[in-house]
């Protein structure tokens, strides 16, 4: 299995394809394995697909509890592996904490990043919003035998520890002033902000404010879709996905 040593741990990754490089980043309770119908798709259009499980996922090196700036470890282990894969440049496509991540990494890494799709991102806490919305998840999805068949399937024996590590960091009354906001002006690439309207634990202002602070940035909303609209309407979000990467390449 084809591993990277980082300089405080190891992580699984693939890389197929030739052509401009993008990475893919997982969302909280995710692997890499998140993004199989996306991959063929960017090969086949000519795009070089970089996937990796983050540390504390599927088959990377274990982290059983997050700091309250996690996501700021998230942009340092992006930009080594990036090191480790000789890649000067990268599209950086990222779903939900992925999302938050690539956006950070092309405020602080501006010559790293050619540009960014950020779907479901989120970069400081609605508090009404994701209370509500961890409830619907625990209602709901949460006791979907479909999704713990999932995280078993990418995460093993460490299935429950993924989740609980992402509710109880969210959760903690220490992390609801979490704000990354002030990073968003300072993007000078290209973003394209992608929202679900149907999304429960953020708003579609949310996603709204985000990209009016980007300068170069559009805004996309899916009308039928939830958290995860790359699952709920592949076929659509990896039309437009391709569409983006070229027009910015």
């Amino acid at each position: 299995m084809p591993h990277l040593t980082l300089t405080t741990h190891s992580v699984y990754f693939e890389s197929r394809g030739e052509g401009p490089p993008v990475v893919l980043l997982h969302h909280a309770t995710a692997s890499s394995s998140n993004w199989r119908k996306q991959i063929p798709a960017l090969v086949q259009a000519g795009f070089r697909a970089i996937v990796y499980d983050r540390r504390g996922f599927g088959r990377s090196d274990p982290w059983p509890r997050w700091p309250l700036d996690y996501h700021q470890h998230g942009v340092k282990e992006l930009v080594a592996l990036m090191d480790a894969l000789a890649i000067d440049r990268a599209h950086l496509v990222g779903h939900s904490d992925g999302a938050t991540i690539s956006l950070m990494t092309a405020a602080q890494h501006a010559h790293r990043v050619a540009a960014v799709v950020a779907e479901a991102p989120h970069m400081w806490i609605e508090p009404d919003w994701l209370d509500s919305g961890f409830e619907t998840f625990r209602q709901t999805v949460g006791r979907s035998e479909r999704f713990w068949a999932a995280l078993r399937r990418d995460h093993g024996d460490r299935a429950e520890e993924v989740v609980e590590r992402w509710r109880g960091r969210w959760l903690d009354p220490a992390f609801r002033s979490w704000d990354v906001s002030e990073y968003l002006p300072r993007i000078a690439c290209p973003v394209l902000v992608i929202h679900g309207a149907q999304d429960v634990f953020f708003p579609i202002s949310h996603s709204q404010t985000i990209a009016e602070a980007i300068p170069q940035s559009e805004f996309w909303l899916l009308e039928d879709a939830g958290h995860t609209p790359h699952l709920e309407k592949t076929e659509l979000f990896t039309q437009r996905l391709i569409a983006f990467l070229r027009h910015v390449s």
